[in-house]
């Protein structure tokens, strides 16, 4: 029984050979069981965090960070174990500094936003290291890969911002 729990998911895509995680969202602030906001989790936004920090505030950003980077680092192995092929969520129970899987999505999802603005995407031209191009959204890196599918180069995740947030708004009777 986990009593005290956050939802955390990894961005991820792959195309069947490789996988590479897009950073994390936290998806804990929930109402009726509908996500409410979604913030996200970055290896870059904790790095920057835990620099200035100190005492138990620093011990729990470097906890964070060392979880954060276990699920990445799963999360990518599952899907390259899985032969994803486009994009998909990777979605944990978060206690503490541990992790349990709960599902993947393989589908877009409406959160992919909170991931576009902390990163895009660099694709590389194998043959030319000089020559690459840049995908600032899922739904074109989805594109890319059902039209080119194995032929897609692993690109590299290249940081926009330190951190982004969703915040949605539900209509109630009261």
């Amino acid at each position: 029984n986990i009593e005290r729990t956050r939802h955390n998911e990894i961005q991820l895509i792959g195309n069947g050979d490789w996988c590479l995680s897009l950073g994390g969202r936290d998806c804990s602030v929930e109402m009726h069981e509908q996500k409410v906001g979604e913030g996200s989790v970055t290896a870059e936004l904790l790095d920057a965090e835990i620099a200035r920090a100190s005492g138990k505030t620093r011990e729990v950003l470097v906890g964070d960070r060392k979880y954060l980077a276990r699920m990445e680092g799963e999360s990518e192995k599952f899907g390259a174990a899985t032969g994803l092929d486009s994009v998909s969520t990777f979605e944990c129970i978060v206690d503490g500094f541990d992790f349990f899987f709960m599902e993947m999505n393989t589908r877009i999802q409406v959160e992919h936003a909170v991931t576009e603005l902390v990163y895009r995407l660099r694709f590389t031209n194998p043959s030319d290291p000089g020559e690459c191009f840049y995908v600032e959204r899922l739904i074109e890196a989805m594109a890319l890969l059902a039209a080119h599918g194995k032929r897609v180069p692993k690109p590299e995740r290249v940081p926009r911002h330190l951190s982004s947030i969703e915040v949605r708004v539900n209509a109630t009777n009261r």
